[in-house]
């Protein structure tokens, strides 16, 4: 919770990217080591190891009395449309979290991105390739692997229409899993959604900056997503002021930034600072599909972009990742770290500390971040910059 804060401020009318996607072939859509064909089959998991869990505490239930510190793990982009539920049928619900699984069960609140829509229903709004669609049972994925909230603010969770977009809502209550960033009015979309875990009240909330089309703003007449525009974000700076005063650390998710690049915008640093400076404690990125900077700015920790987690990838310098948890007390962030993931086998696999990929996770996040006052340990530690 910030104790001051700085008087809003209407951005000059600049846009972060639209959704001006290359077209990647098929063969770039398809998720390594799956086979399309009237039988669809899938190589065994490549065996990439196991690394070790948080060094910070870890609390799998609150006790009676309480810590005063809580674990958030989180991860960014995930989907079980297409060649992702084929996979996991051929496996089962627990097959494509089962490496990262015991980090996100053990956390007292664990987050991803949702990019597709869930439902049985619509047809395509998108260009071949680009439109995601989940069944409704492949939320079964997320449940078993102990996900309790996800964003639904961002360019795929109106893919195939109105109707998909409200089975959406249901089909995630259904299964227990809440949401922010999109719903059927207003009040639903704008959402601050709040946990009290060990004594802290944590809130989330999440917006939307790509694919502005005004035809996927929630309005008192249709179900939509919760968007912010940088030429009028006032609006929605004051709401993070409130948000502010109803928790004790605020969590806002941000769908913005350009796709498959490891620099931020001017734009997206200038709004996450605004963000901050009006009650964010942490802020929580995804869009680009690739891992971007960690800043420390004015006592918050802003995650630019999370990049993909268990969704497609253009090759295989976008299925490197990672799964990050945060321990957080009622000032807000303590201590962090980042585990390397490789997305394969349309599953998030965890790298082992003796793997050369999870040395080179671990240079790409160091190198980005430093210059956001931001220094990463050789074994993934997040630590601020003073």
């Amino acid at each position: 919770m910030k104790k001051n804060r700085i008087i809003p401020v209407i951005l000059t009318a600049v846009l972060l990217s639209g959704c001006a996607e290359k077209k990647p072939s098929e063969t770039e859509l398809i998720p390594e080591g799956v086979i399309l064909s009237d039988e669809p089959s899938v190589k065994p998991a490549e065996t990439i190891g196991t690394t070790t869990a948080l060094e910070i505490p870890i609390y799998s239930e609150p006790s009676e009395e309480a810590s005063g510190k809580a674990v958030i793990a989180f991860g960014g982009d995930t989907t079980q449309s297409d060649v992702f539920a084929e996979a996991t049928s051929w496996r089962s619900m627990g097959y494509p979290f089962e490496d990262v699984r015991d980090i996100f069960r053990n956390a007292d609140i664990s987050f991803v991105n949702l990019e597709t829509c869930v439902s049985d229903r619509g047809e395509s709004e998108k260009k071949e390739g680009f439109g995601f669609r989940t069944p409704p049972e492949y939320l079964g994925v997320y449940t078993e692997a102990g996900i309790d909230i996800v964003s639904c603010a961002n360019n795929h969770t109106r893919d195939y229409g109105m109707d998909a977009l409200s089975d959406t809502f249901k089909h995630l209550t259904e299964h227990g899993i809440d949401y922010i960033g999109a719903g059927n009015n207003p009040a639903e979309a704008e959402k601050l959604e709040i946990y009290e875990k060990n004594g802290i009240k944590i809130g989330f909330t999440a917006f939307n900056m790509i694919n502005m089309d005004p035809t996927w703003y929630v309005t008192d007449e249709r179900a939509g997503l919760n968007c912010v525009d940088f030429a009028d974000s006032e609006y929605y700076l004051n709401l993070i002021s409130e948000y502010d005063k109803r928790c004790d650390v605020l969590i806002v998710s941000a769908h913005w930034g350009v796709e498959y690049t490891n620099a931020i915008t001017e734009e997206q640093e200038q709004f996450a600072h605004l963000l901050c400076d009006n009650g964010a404690d942490i802020i929580l990125g995804h869009h680009s599909h690739v891992l971007q900077p960690i800043e420390s700015y004015n006592g918050s920790m802003i995650f630019y972009s999370l990049g993909n987690f268990l969704f497609y990838k253009m090759d295989d310098t976008s299925g490197m990742k990672a799964i990050f948890e945060i321990e957080i007390d009622k000032n807000g962030f303590v201590s962090g770290k980042l585990s390397p993931v490789f997305i394969t086998n349309c599953k998030a696999n965890l790298i082992a500390e003796d793997k050369e990929m999870y040395g080179e996770i671990i240079e790409l996040c160091r190198s980005i971040s430093e210059p956001y006052n931001v220094k990463i340990t050789e074994n993934g530690g997040i630590e601020p910059v003073e």
